[in-house]
């Protein structure tokens, strides 16, 4: 009989933000509707929304401003 594990999770989608309001890195994650990342600076909670689009964008860093 195989061993499975008992309904792994997958990790969510994120991006990682630099957010120059406190030259802060952090990662924003996929809200769940599925159609943007959305979060915020984790000094000043300044929040940061970028659209998902279907086949995705290249980038590693995205920057706030």
């Amino acid at each position: 009989m195989p061993h499975d594990k008992p309904s792994a999770r997958k990790p969510r989608p994120a991006i990682s933000m630099l957010f120059k309001c406190c030259n802060v890195y952090s990662r924003v994650f996929l809200n769940h509707a599925g159609n943007a990342y959305a979060g915020h600076c984790p000094r000043c909670a300044r929040p940061v929304r970028v659209k998902a689009v279907p086949g995705g964008r290249r980038g590693r860093i995205w920057i706030a401003e």
